[in-house]
């Protein structure tokens, strides 16, 4: 008797959160005003997720209404140069790299001169990894993080800095020290800014959670900020993408705009592809959101390296 109460106990210790948790879709709320929270299952959609870049600088908007890229959910990436294109952070798609910031020769350059390489390539990404089994698996680590021997990084996005487990501002040569003062090196990293966060959650019952957490400029934050509202949210892990004037989204009637009236035209993006099966389900059409958000472009105009270093 004792057996069976312990196998029916496992049965539904197991397998029912399972089939519960395949049922769970993209949960949006929004947090004082200006912060919205985008929570993925990632049992549901993890293998829907990866980076996009665009030839040319364009808005999440218009990859969001792309019709023959089909993506369910667009935000903004890393790290660019907003005059020429010329990327400042690392892309990998289905394990080849996209975008590097050896491309950029200017950039380059001056990385070089302030002895700053080193920790520029070695910034925070997201990575999505695929196992001999082809299981993937989601982490945030700084770029030279070597994989497990039966892994392989299948995509990745960087930006940065790492905000969680610890905010990797310095060692992502974001800051420097002078006189024992923090100066500021990239990124507005100190200043009051809007925000695009990535984070991970190890769910209860077998589901982990990718987060989006965009703070608007009706609730502009600094990183030290942004890692305590992480924090709160119980987060293991977490990252900053540009932010400031790139910060932009679009999933269903959602658009956060990175300016008075338009979305600042970008270069590499975070996706979730749509599920045909899924979005011809009449259970899962849009319902209206909540009005639009605006945000914002700063006066300098760039979370970019490549504006910053100059």
């Amino acid at each position: 008797m004792l057996k069976k109460i312990t196998v029916l106990f496992l049965f539904f210790l197991l397998i029912i959160p399972c089939c519960f948790a395949e049922e769970k879709d993209i949960e949006v709320s929004r947090d004082k005003g200006g912060i919205y929270i985008f929570k993925i299952p990632l049992n549901k959609y993890k293998d829907k997720i990866k980076p996009y870049v665009s030839e040319e600088l364009t808005t999440t908007k218009e990859v969001f209404n792309n019709k023959d890229l089909n993506f369910k959910l667009v935000v903004n990436g890393g790290f660019f140069d907003p005059n020429t294109g010329e990327p400042a952070s690392i892309v990998k798609i289905d394990g080849k790299t996209v975008e590097s910031i050896f491309s950029n020769t200017e950039l380059m350059k001056s990385l070089e001169e302030s002895g700053r390489i080193e920790e520029v390539l070695n910034r925070t990404e997201l990575r999505i990894k695929e196992d001999t089994k082809n299981n993937l698996s989601f982490d945030i680590v700084n770029h030279f993080y070597i994989p497990k021997i039966d892994e392989t990084v299948k995509h990745s996005i960087q930006a940065g800095p790492m905000i969680i487990p610890s905010l990797r501002l310095e060692e992502e040569s974001f800051i420097t020290y002078k006189d024992r003062r923090a100066v500021q090196l990239a990124a507005d990293v100190l200043k009051r800014r809007e925000r695009t966060i990535i984070g991970l959650k190890k769910g209860i019952l077998g589901t982990d959670y990718l987060y989006i957490i965009i703070f608007t400029k009706d609730h502009k934050v600094a990183l030290n900020e942004a890692r305590d509202y992480c924090l709160k949210l119980g987060l293991n892990k977490a990252m900053a993408m540009d932010g400031g004037g790139s910060t932009s989204i679009n999933y269903r009637d959602i658009e956060i705009l990175s300016d008075d009236d338009s979305q600042r035209k970008i270069k590499s993006f975070l996706v979730i592809e749509n599920d045909e099966i899924m979005e011809n389900n009449e259970q899962d059409n849009p319902q209206k959101q909540e009005e639009n958000i605006t945000n914002e472009a700063a006066d300098e105009g760039g979370e970019d390296e490549q504006q910053l270093e100059q």
